[in-house]
């Protein structure tokens, strides 16, 4: 790199590339929408059949074309606006330290070596003989510019210009260096279809690119615990070409930023979900091809016979293989619920969280919440986690089906499977540390939706809280203010709270539905470690049976208690799990709140 061609270099011809490749961005992320909404939905509502089937299969293929096309120009156009932005400022640089040898008339050649005049001293005698500086770095350069603190003169200035000519020199150098290989390695296999390879792949594009793009989408300016509202500010003050980079660039961190709006964390979650299922399958491959002795020998020295006990190195095996089916399982349950867009009516599905890590979390929208009139957030309890997403899932778009039909405004049903819940209901259940840390994230999703929507009198928004899931939105209650309308309380083993009054939105907006102790016997044994205690009331327990008996300690009061003050539904579950059964009492009683119909919900 020479001074005369970074000083004349025009960064507006990358822009302009820029430009180009953004304008193919939003052509794959309009085009996997169009086919989405406008094509499969449609062929998938009204049309049936082997043609159907075919139709609905190529298209597909297209619209993971055109999501793999997003992605990989994403890249491009990231790096293309990180090395025009780099390269601009190794030239503005550049450009002050000429200007500033020009204001001491010193010559600068095209290496970025500095010519100098003779210093004179106060007797007019020579101090120091002209010259010229070359670049210098390291110790001589801080050697040299300590120097001009105390001998200040013309040598000194100038061995300051020319080391600041030769860093912006050398910084362009590399800079163009590293963009050259980023760009060379985004190289795409030829053909429509889209393998599980060309999604590992891109995964490995988007590390390389995450971390050598750095003139633009800088991670450390992504928001890191800051509030819904903040993230949003945060987002709006960017310009749609940022935006685009950070998209590219930083899905996973973007796709978690509560407050931004729901196609902005689909489109990052998507992202996110398509390279981790392609990682995964390909991990879950070599291991199976991998499988180690399953069981170990050794020869008892008492009776002197050979012991056969599984492996070591076969044990963790397995169990690696075990969490890796169950996290894929989990990423074909939600992969499901896309393609089921338009089935029944069904409207399309957001990914509004996905991670795969430990338990795993997803989130995922039937509808689009930030244009809903009627929102529904349903929190599960015990067990749940991604590998088990189906069941959740399933339960939301059955509500949607009861939800829709009885009203003419836009509904949008919710899964948030978004904390680590319990996994064992007696080590882990009982406790209520899984939902002390669990609260903040919930107040934190609740308070993005109405952020994104644009504030709390733009929508309806129920939460139903299933099992240990009410516990959560309990103590979330006594962490913030809870920003919904409505609370159903299903199954609930308490919410450590001793009155709908505590949750702050009113009791004729708390609403508990639970099957009764024979049926459903969590509210029951659940009690003791989450029910909330009222020192002046009861302390007659009801025990095994429904036989009461006195205790030294209050009742513990649930949801389904009367002292609760909780508007107590009628269900018709059979089980813990029966709350969604299609065309139920249950069901439709949490369609009519959902709504906001409440004299339609039928009283237990």
């Amino acid at each position: 790199m020479t001074v005369s061609r970074l000083r004349d270099l025009r960064t507006d011809t990358l822009t302009a590339r820029a430009a180009d490749w953004h304008t193919a961005v939003e052509w794959g992320e309009h085009g996997r929408a169009h086919v989405d909404r406008q094509l499969l939905a449609p062929l998938r509502e009204k049309l049936v059949g082997e043609t159907a089937t075919a139709a609905e299969t190529r298209l597909q293929l297209i619209a993971d074309n055109c999501e793999y096309a997003r992605l990989q120009t994403g890249l491009v156009h990231a790096a293309l606006l990180g090395l025009a932005e780099e390269l601009a400022e190794a030239r503005a640089r550049l450009r002050t330290a000429l200007d500033e040898a020009a204001a001491h008339g010193y010559p600068v050649d095209d290496a970025g070596a500095v010519g100098y005049p003779e210093t004179l001293a106060e007797d007019g005698s020579v101090r120091q003989e002209a010259g010229t500086a070359t670049p210098a770095a390291g110790l001589l350069d801080r050697a040299l510019d300590g120097l001009s603190l105390v001998f200040p003169g013309h040598r000194e200035t100038a061995q300051q210009l020319a080391n600041t000519i030769g860093a912006a020199l050398q910084r362009a150098t590399d800079t163009d260096t590293r963009y050259a290989r980023t760009l060379r390695e985004l190289i795409c296999d030829r053909g429509i279809a889209v393998t599980d390879a060309m999604w590992r792949d891109a995964h490995a594009d988007l590390t390389t690119a995450a971390t050598s793009i750095l003139g633009i989408a800088d991670a450390s300016a992504i928001p890191s615990g800051a509030t819904p509202a903040e993230n949003a500010a945060w987002w709006a003050a960017l310009t749609d070409e940022e935006q685009a980079a950070y998209l590219s660039l930083h899905p996973a961190e973007i796709g978690t930023l509560d407050g931004l709006p729901t196609t902005t964390r689909d489109t990052a979650n998507r992202a996110v979900l398509q390279v981790e299922e392609a990682r995964l399958r390909e991990e879950l491959d070599a291991l199976l091809r991998a499988e180690p002795e399953k069981y170990a020998y050794s020869t008892s020295q008492k009776e002197g016979v050979s012991v056969r006990t599984v492996s070591d190195e076969w044990a963790e095996w397995s169990d690696r293989k075990g969490w890796l089916e169950s996290q894929l399982n989990g990423i074909d349950a939600i992969n499901s619920r896309f393609a089921e867009t338009g089935t029944e009516g069904l409207p399309e599905a957001y990914l509004l969280g996905f991670d795969s890590d430990g338990l795993g979390r997803a989130v995922i929208a039937n509808g689009n919440p930030d244009t809903a009139d009627h929102t529904a957030v349903y929190v599960p309890g015990t067990f749940s986690r991604l590998g088990d997403a189906e069941t959740d899932i399933d339960r939301m778009t059955h509500l949607w089906r009861a939800s829709d039909p009885l009203t003419d405004g836009e509904v949008s049903t919710i899964t948030w499977i978004g904390y680590d819940a319990p996994q064992s209901l007696t080590t882990e259940a009982t406790r209520g540390s899984y939902a002390e840390a669990a609260a903040p994230l919930f107040n934190d999703f609740t308070t993005g939706i109405e952020v994104a929507r644009g504030g709390g009198d733009s929508g309806h928004t129920t939460v139903i809280a299933h099992s240990y899931g009410s516990t959560v939105v309990g103590v979330a209650s006594q962490q913030s203010q809870l920003v919904v309308d409505d609370v159903i309380a299903v199954g609930s083993p308490g919410m450590r709270i001793s009155h709908a009054d505590d949750l702050g939105i009113g009791r004729e907006h708390v609403w508990s539905m639970s099957a009764g102790t024979i049926s459903d016997p969590v509210p029951l044994l659940g009690a003791i470690p989450h029910g909330g205690r009222d020192w002046g009331g009861s302390y007659i327990h009801e025990g095994a049976f429904g036989i009461p008996y006195v205790s030294p300690f209050p009742k513990p009061i649930v949801p389904s208690s009367e002292e609760f003050g909780a508007q107590i539904m009628a269900t018709d579950a059979s089980n813990h799990g029966d709350y969604w059964t299609v065309d139920s009492v249950s069901l439709l009683n949490q369609a009519a709140v959902v709504i906001g119909d409440y004299e339609e919900v039928v009283g237990g």
